[in-house]
């Protein structure tokens, strides 16, 4: 059963039981702890429940229930959040030269200021990267601009590392060859969702070097209009992915386009052509070829946005949407960083009221 709501010419049915379930009453909701108030017995009591009599005016519905309870909610409210209405920033998808020249580029000095935080985020969220400049190139500078988004997330290479030319750990970003580009951290349950890179010391005869960025989505969106086919296979058939040094196994399975069941829209790439781990994919022909093909279009030129990382300039960008790689270097090249989790950068957006 549902109640029909007016808003404008429009009526829009809204289920009865979710209406019941979302009863922001007093005796419901705890408005303190923002918890609801539930035991078993009235949960299934509530997927039987009927409506007695209900009133829609002045932006506010009133609903008398079977059992004698009253609710009230805002219609504006239960219309946003039934119709999944929201602040939405939609994704500006980006070959690379849209890479180099849309992001927003924020004074570390600033950041204090809100609006200045709040462009830099949404420039995260709408082009995957963000740009902060004038930061002192020292791994404590960085932290701290980190910490005006999120508190750094701490992984098997530590909370804020550094990586040179030396071998801290069993990954091939600790050597001076290069990288084909790639999403981090495959192998958690949880990607990293941001990646803090800052350049501090650069040999000034060293040769290469440069740092290479892709957006993810752009090139999903790419593959599946010259062959839908490979899409859809990167979006079903399912990868592990694996991570090994003394003392650390790490092993996750996914696939390497995942799509949001809801608004069947892309929301992450994972795609690492190192960390594969040798076990093999369902449809092995199929994942394959689809697999090359999608390698072959994050490799295009005109997908890539080439740069040299250069110290005082720090770039954020969403692991879950930008692939990073690397072309080989002689010399000192040192920069440090740090990953800021998923949960915790969407949950800083969502107090800036940006989604």
């Amino acid at each position: 059963m549902t109640v029909q709501l007016k808003i404008g010419n429009e009526n829009i049915p809204i289920n009865i039981i979710w209406l019941r379930d979302n009863c922001r009453c007093s005796e419901c909701y705890d408005h303190d702890y923002n918890s609801r108030k539930t035991t078993t017995q009235q949960f299934l009591k509530t997927i039987n429940i009927k409506i007695q009599d209900y009133t829609q005016a002045d932006n506010n519905l009133c609903i008398k229930w079977s059992d004698g309870h009253k609710s009230e909610y805002h219609t504006k409210w239960v219309i946003d959040i039934w119709t999944r209405k929201k602040i939405k920033i939609e994704p500006n998808l980006c070959f690379g030269e849209e890479l180099e020249k849309l992001p927003s580029k924020v004074s570390y000095n600033n950041l204090t200021l809100k609006e200045c935080l709040k462009e830099l985020m949404e420039s995260i969220l709408k082009y995957g990267v963000g740009i902060i400049t004038n930061v002192e190139p020292t791994l404590e500078a960085t932290e701290k601009l980190v910490r005006f988004i999120a508190q750094p997330q701490e992984t098997v290479f530590g909370t804020m590392w550094t990586v040179g030319n030396h071998k801290n750990h069993k990954d091939p970003s600790y050597l001076n060859g290069p990288l084909i580009v790639h999403n981090d951290s495959t192998y958690f349950n949880e990607s990293t969702g941001l990646q803090v890179f800052h350049m501090f010391e650069r040999d000034i005869n060293g040769k290469g070097g440069f740092s290479t960025i892709v957006d993810g989505f752009k090139a999903a969106e790419i593959l599946k209009k010259e062959n839908p086919s490979h899409f859809k296979n990167l979006t079903e058939i399912e990868i592990e992915s694996e991570y090994i040094e003394p003392g650390f196994h790490y092993k996750c399975k996914g696939p390497v386009i995942k799509i949001d069941p809801t608004t069947n829209e892309v929301y992450q790439i994972r795609f690492n052509i190192y960390d594969r781990s040798p076990l093999p994919p369902s449809r092995v022909n199929e994942f394959y070829k689809s697999y090359a093909h999608f390698l072959e279009i994050l490799e295009r030129e005109e997908m890539c946005w080439k740069h040299c990382l250069k110290p005082g300039t720090v770039i954020i960008y969403n692991n879950w949407r930008i692939l990073h790689g690397r072309t080989s270097f002689t010399g000192k090249r040192i920069f440090g960083g740090c990953y800021i989790s998923m949960t915790e950068f969407l949950s800083k957006a969502r107090i800036l009221q940006l989604i």
